[in-house]
């Protein structure tokens, strides 16, 4: 690390005896906390599911659904596991040994997993993944019994709650399999695009593993290119699949997987959805994000 002097004195000198007496107290530290002169520092992870999930997704003009519904999760289930830090080249700088598993309808920012004595350096390749949880994932917020569900179930992601039009409510319980790596996650910090993360010397770097609860109910699985082409939030197909189906205001995979797709309203982006099942199945992959809305690149576990 390089440091601009303020001045132009040349720094003390050190005496021989100066830095044998720094020589025996670091021999004498040894035992209790090990002596070196590497700069050090933290990396802690943590995870939120900002106010969408933990309030719920209005409708517009307030940024919410196009057709006038309103969101109200009531279980948000996530399980996280391989959060890692490494640099271009391939050092690995930790990598966490739990998976870890969380509700965020849990108000507020939960602890996952620090990584201290970390070099002092960039760290541009984080990365981590949501898939389903192991028998000695942990529980850092949320019900065991819900943890149970989903090891059972084999769920990565599951989400429970209604939605709101005037006086129709329609309930949902919506489980996904699909294990999903998140690599080379970037964000932006004091206004530059930051690639993983800059660990300090003596410092504590805190990033989060933001999910996002309005992903499922985009009419689009990509972006645009084109600026001008918005990606919106709809209800109105999900909640007419029950309508088709058994109508009993329980919304089901089982009917979802019987709407098809309307491609006017919904765009597939060129990938495989042809029923609104296989749409949100896909959506499903771009819950996780990097310290709120900041981006990772997205692959199959397997990949």
């Amino acid at each position: 690390m390089t440091f601009q002097n303020a001045s132009n004195s040349s720094p003390p000198r050190r005496t021989r005896a100066h830095s044998l007496r720094l020589a025996l107290a670091c021999v004498g530290a040894i035992a209790l906390a090990g002596c070196s002169s590497e700069e050090v520092g933290t990396a802690r992870f943590t995870t939120w599911g900002e106010e969408y999930i933990e309030e719920g997704i209005p409708a517009d003009p307030d940024g919410g659904f196009v057709d006038g519904w309103e969101v109200t999760y009531d279980k948000f289930l996530v399980a996280f596991h391989e959060i890692e830090v490494a640099d271009a080249d391939g050092e690995i700088a930790a990598t966490s040994a739990d998976s870890y598993f969380v509700d965020n309808v849990v108000p507020g920012k939960k602890d996952l997993v620090s990584f201290s004595d970390l070099p002092a350096k960039a760290w541009d390749r984080v990365s981590y993944q949501i898939k389903p949880p192991t028998a000695d994932t942990k529980v850092v917020a949320g019900d065991s019994v819900d943890l149970e569900l989903m090891l059972e179930q084999g769920y990565s992601v599951y989400i429970e709650g209604s939605a709101t039009k005037q006086d129709v409510t329609k309930t949902f319980k919506l489980g996904f399999d699909q294990a999903t790596q998140y690599r080379e996650c970037k964000a932006e910090q004091n206004g530059k695009t930051t690639l993983g993360i800059v660990v300090a010397n003596g410092s504590e770097d805190v990033s989060e593993l933001t999910t996002h609860g309005d992903h499922f109910f985009y009419d689009r699985l990509q972006g645009s290119s084109d600026s001008a082409v918005e990606t919106s939030l709809r209800f109105d197909a999900i909640a007419a699949a029950d309508d088709a189906g058994d109508a009993d205001d329980a919304i089901t995979f089982e009917e979802l997987e019987e709407a098809p797709l309307d491609v006017e309203l919904y765009d597939p982006s060129g990938l495989s959805a042809s029923n609104m099942k296989d749409f949100m199945s896909a959506l499903v992959r771009t819950v996780g994000h990097f310290r709120g809305e900041g981006e990772c690149k997205v692959s199959n576990v397997a990949d």
